[in-house]
Parts: structure tokens; sequence; C-alpha cells
């Protein structure tokens, strides 16, 4: 009895630090916490990769409220109402207005890539530094070839995005100092056009 006792013991440490980690339930429960904690606010860092090579970088910060946010960086805004997105470039000084329903318009919004690549990849998740990290792979065909999320494991937050292009390149997204909760002016997402001077308006509607 002494021995088996014994084993338990043994046995039960192993048993209880392994942890199985299942991709669908991880992903429902970043999409729960990130509409529970809306509106939100979080610091926003933008990169482009070809190859190794960092080739466009920007920062900012980033308001989201369901399919609705307003991106504001350095070199570049974004707003997106929840019908229409506006697209700011400051080196052209251009605005771009387009629909907010493509999904181009959305690409920027991490619920709306979470939720767009919860469904038809295929998906693998394992632990790094402490944190989950979901690897989506994209059916072949796509301009996506695979998107990897970083979990916060202690609050289910999305801490980064990288998304891989079938044409080698890589978007890296860092996402940090969520505040949750929060209470923005009613035109929080739309562009401030008036506030651009004599931007060029294009509208590719």
């Amino acid at each position: 009895m002494k021995n088996i006792f014994s084993f338990l013991l043994l046995l039960f440490p192993l048993c209880g630090g392994a942890q199985v980690f299942d991709a669908d339930t991880l992903l429902d429960n970043v999409i729960a916490v990130m509409k529970a904690e809306s509106p939100l606010q979080m610091d926003y860092s933008y990169t482009v990769y070809d190859g190794d090579e960092a080739v466009v970088c920007d920062k900012g910060v980033m308001k989201m409220d369901g399919k609705r946010y307003a991106l504001v960086m350095d070199k570049m805004g974004v707003w997106c109402d929840g019908e229409t997105q506006w697209s700011y470039m400051q080196e052209i000084d251009e605005v771009y207005i387009t629909d907010a329903s493509s999904d181009e318009a959305q690409n920027l919004s991490p619920l709306f890539v979470v939720e767009n690549y919860r469904s038809g990849c295929s998906k693998n998740v394992e632990m790094q530094n402490g944190a989950a990290v979901v690897s989506l792979q994209a059916p072949s065909g796509n301009d996506i070839e695979r998107v990897v999320l970083c979990v916060n494991m202690g609050n289910n937050r999305l801490e980064s995005m990288n998304v891989f292009l079938q044409s080698q390149g890589r978007i890296e997204i860092i996402l940090d100092k969520y505040q949750i909760k929060c209470k923005f002016a009613s035109d929080a997402y739309k562009c401030p056009v008036e506030e651009l001077g004599a931007s060029e308006i294009i509208d590719m509607r």
C-alpha cells in the first residue's frame, strides 16, 4: 500500500502539471474578453518585414468597440465606424474611403483578425515563455499564408499578431497597455477630415 501511495504522489504532479490547450477554446476566450472589455484602447505597433528586414514601422494607439475602431499612428490614421473606413496616408497626404465590410478594411482590427481566421484554418497551439502561441494555417490560394497569435494566458488578451503573406512578407502587430471600458466621443471612429487640411479624398466605394 505504501508503495502504491508513493507512486501516486510521484505521478500526480506529472498529470497535474500537464496541460492540453485547445486552439478553438483559446480563441473563443480571446474574442469573449475583447468584446467584454470594450470599448478599449491599446498601444499598437506595426512593422512590415521583407524577409528579416523591417521596411515599414509605425506606432500609435487603437480605440476599438466591436467592428468600430480608430487607429492613429505617427505616419497613418485609420478610422472605421462599422460602415465606412477612412485611411489617411501622411506621406502622400491622401485619404482613401472604402466599404467597412471588406476584408481589406478590417485587417488592422485585432478582433476581426481573430474572428475571421478562427474558422477555415488548420490550427496549432503551443506554449512559449508563458504565453500561448496559436498558428492558423490558411487554405492554399489565399494571399495570407498563415496568422500567428500570441495570447496572454493570465487574462486571455492578445499580445501580438504576425500575418505571413504568400509573397514572403510578414506584418507584425504588437498590442500593449490595454485600457478597458473606456468612454470615447461619439465621433471617435470617424475620420476628422476637416483637421487634415488640403488632403486629397479618394472614394473607392
